[in-house]
C-alpha cells in the first residue's frame, strides 16, 4: 500500500475520540501520591519534529508515554521509501498497526492558528503559549522623548540610586544679566556727570578755630 493509502486508512479507523485523550491527558497530569514534585501541566508542540512545520493530521504511536505527536502525513510518506518504523519523539518502535490520530489536538489546530505551543492542564483542558513578542503588548523600556537639547544623542546619566536623571532645563544665569545692568546703570550714571559739567569744589569753613574736613 502506498503512503496515501495508509493515511486514508488511518483517517478511518485510527482517530482516537477528543474526549478518550482528554482523560489521557489528565491521567498523565495526575498526582502522584509517591512524588514529591506536582505537575500543573505539559506543554505540546504544534509543530512536526519531523519536517518542522505546522501539524496537519497529528499522530502518535498509542504505546508511546507521551503526548507529543508527529505528522502522519509525512511519517508515511518517509517510511514508505526507508521503513523504520521508529517515533521520531521517543525513538522507540512505532508501527503502522499501534499509531493513533490525536482527535484532541486535531480539534486544538482548527481552533488554535495563532500559536505553535499549547499546554494541558490538570483538569484536561488547554491553553495557547504565545510567543513573548506577541504577549508584551507595550515595550518594557519606557519611551525617551529626545528635545532640542539632546540632539548630540546623549542621554541623562543616572544618579546614585540608579535613576535616571530628568533633562536638563534651559538655565538662565542671572549673575550675567545682574552684572549687565549694573554695567548700564554706570554708563548711565557718567553721562549724567557729563552732562551736569564739572561739580564745584567744597569750600572749608572755619569756625571757632576748628577745620573742618573738606
Amino acid at each position: 500500500m502506498t503512503s496515501a493509502e495508509l493515511l486514508q486508512r488511518l483517517k478511518t479507523i485510527g482517530i482516537k475520540h477528543p474526549e478518550l485523550c482528554k482523560a489521557l491527558v489528565k491521567e498523565k497530569l495526575r498526582l502522584d501520591p509517591d512524588s514529591e514534585i506536582a505537575t500543573t501541566g505539559v506543554r505540546v508542540s504544534l509543530i512536526c519534529p519531523l519536517v518542522k512545520m505546522r501539524l496537519s493530521v497529528p499522530c502518535r504511536a498509542e504505546t508511546c508515554a507521551h503526548l507529543q505527536c508527529f505528522d502522519a502525513v509525512f511519517y508515511l510518506q518517509m517510511n514508505e521509501k526507508k521503513p523504520t518504523w521508529m517515533c521520531p519523539v521517543c525513538d522507540k518502535p512505532a508501527p503502522y498497526d499501534q499509531l493513533i490520530i490525536d482527535g484532541l489536538l486535531s480539534k486544538i489546530l482548527t481552533e488554535c492558528e495563532d500559536a505553535d505551543e499549547i499546554e494541558y492542564l490538570v483538569d484536561g483542558s488547554w491553553c495557547p503559549i504565545r510567543a513573548e513578542k506577541e504577549r508584551s503588548c507595550s515595550p518594557q523600556c519606557p519611551i525617551l522623548v529626545l528635545g532640542s537639547s539632546d540632539v548630540n544623542g546623549l542621554l541623562p546619566a543616572a544618579n546614585a540610586n540608579g535613576e535616571s536623571g530628568k533633562a536638563a532645563a534651559d538655565v538662565v544665569d542671572l549673575t550675567l544679566d545682574s552684572s549687565s545692568e549694573e554695567e548700564e546703570e554706570e554708563e548711565d550714571e557718567e553721562e549724567d556727570d557729563d552732562d551736569e559739567g564739572p561739580q564745584p569744589k567744597r569750600r572749608c569753613s572755619y569756625e571757632k578755630g576748628l577745620v573742618s574736613a573738606c
